[in-house]
Formats: C-alpha cells, structure tokens, sequence
C-alpha cells in the first residue's frame, strides 16, 4: 500500500478482483503481450494507491511500470492527463511519457466482453481497468534538506507552467481564460524525482487544472517535502528559496499583485492543512 494502512492481500481482492500478487503479474503479463507486443519475464513489485495499481516489471530487457485505475468515473481524466504529459515530454520536460500500445493508444482499457481486449480475472462481470505504460526512471524523491534540490525544484516548476500556458488542447472541456491556466496542482516531492544531480521526471499530473501559476506555486512552496505518509509543512527558508528559484527562472516575472496574492495563498493553504 502506498499511503494506506490496510491489508493489501484484502485491498486487491475488494478493489481489483485479484486474488493476490501473483493473479496480478499473470494478468499484467497478457495484457501488455497483446496490446503492446511485449514479454514480460518478471514482475517485481505490486503497489495499490486508493483505486490505482502500479505493477513494476521487466518486458523485452527493458524496467517499465505498468499502471491501472478500476474508478470508470476517472478514465476521461486520465485520458487527458496521458496527452498532457506527451505533450510536456514533447517540450523537454522530464516526465515519465506513457509508452503507446501497438495500435497507437496511450491508455487501452479492458473489459470482460470488449472483442480483441484482455479477458478480466475480476468476479464481477463490469469491471473495467483503464491501462498505462510507462518507463521505469532512475532517481529518489526529492530531498527539501538539500538545497541544490529545491533550488531545482523552483526552477521546474517555473518550466512546467511555461509549458503547460501553451498546451494546445482542451481539458475537460475547456481551456485557458488568459488568467487560469493549467497547473499541475501536486507538485511535491513524492511526485519529483532527483538523481541528485538534477531532476530525472515530474510525475503524476493526475490532478492537473486549471488556476492561476500563483495558487499552483503556494500549493507546492507549502507542501513541497511531503510524500505518501510523512506529511508537513516546508520551513520558511525552504519556502522562500522554492519560490525565489522559480520567480528567478520564469520568463514572466511575478506581478505586484501576484506577490502579495501568493502571500496570501500559502497562509491560505497553511491554514488549510491545520498547520497555520
């Protein structure tokens, strides 16, 4: 489990329909031999995150991380965050590109009567996964004690945000009003990865939306060291160095009135969490 305390044995079965890791790797396996033409010959490790799954596994000689969401619900989302994050790779941003199926697709979903898909082992007959591949890359979370990596830090997500001001498509059915635009919304160190020379990959952009690049920056100066279960605010120096790396490396400077609104937003999202 992730970030839960619970029993995952219990959790794959009540989620998922498997009945163990092993039920997992054998399903993992047949799904990516038909619809990505690859072998997997090990699978290393099985990770639940709420109703994702993330299988790590050896295919063709090659380290990949096979994920999955069984919430229906949550497939279009997904759908557009796959060509976000094609399109961030597109721009030089390191992330973690989904790997395309042989047809061309990002994501494939499976089901238990779709012609030419995988057979679901799951007991229930309407159950449905949505289907990712993704490189395995090099790097640990990032450290907010080291401040070369903070530093790093500011300066990517001032590059994430340039990048995402111009991506060309709708998301859920709309597009930036010229103040909001799409942010990343969880940028925090479970989701960065550092070889501790640079960033190696900006992950998870599950949560992407639209605001203004201040509320995603406040978001992120406060919340930038947590990862799955060690949850707590940044100190002020880590703060003030994220945010002087990222207003330092941004084409367009903090506004006056931006200044003060991120003030005013990290107390907001201090107070939030219960730490103000």
């Amino acid at each position: 489990m992730l970030w839960e305390s619970v029993d995952p044995t219990e959790r794959l079965m009540q989620r998922f329909g498997f009945r163990g890791g092993a039920a997992v790797a054998d399903w993992v396996a047949d799904a990516l031999q038909r619809r990505w033409d690859l072998d997997v010959t090990n699978c290393e490790r099985v990770v639940i995150s709420d109703w994702n799954v993330m299988a790590w596994v050896v295919a063709n000689e090659r380290r990949l991380i096979a994920k999955w969401s069984a919430l229906p619900q949550r497939f279009a989302r997904l759908e557009d965050a796959a060509r976000i994050v094609t399109w961030l790779d597109s721009r030089g941003i390191p992330v973690a590109a989904p790997i395309p199926a042989a047809d061309g697709h990002l994501l494939v979903e499976f089901d238990n009567d779709a012609k030419g898909r995988v057979k679901s082992r799951l007991p229930l007959p309407e159950s449905r996964f949505l289907l990712g591949l993704l490189p395995f890359i090099e790097g640990d979370l990032l450290a907010v004690n080291d401040p070369a990596q903070v530093t790093d830090a500011g300066q990517m997500l001032a590059a994430v945000h340039e990048a995402l001001a111009s991506y060309p498509l709708q998301v859920g059915g709309r597009r930036s009003d010229g103040q909001e635009q799409l942010v990343h919304n969880d940028f925090r160190s479970a989701n960065v990865l550092h070889n501790g020379t640079r960033i190696t990959a900006v992950l998870d952009l599950e949560e992407v939306t639209y605001d203004t690049r201040v509320a995603d920056l406040a978001k992120a100066a406060v919340l930038l060291g947590t990862r799955y279960r060690d949850w707590g605010p940044t100190s002020e120096g880590v703060r003030e160095a994220f945010v002087a790396a990222y207003t330092e490396h941004t084409q367009a400077a903090l506004t006056t009135a931006e200044q003060q609104e991120l003030e005013a937003r990290i107390a907001a999202v201090q107070r939030t969490m219960g730490w103000g």
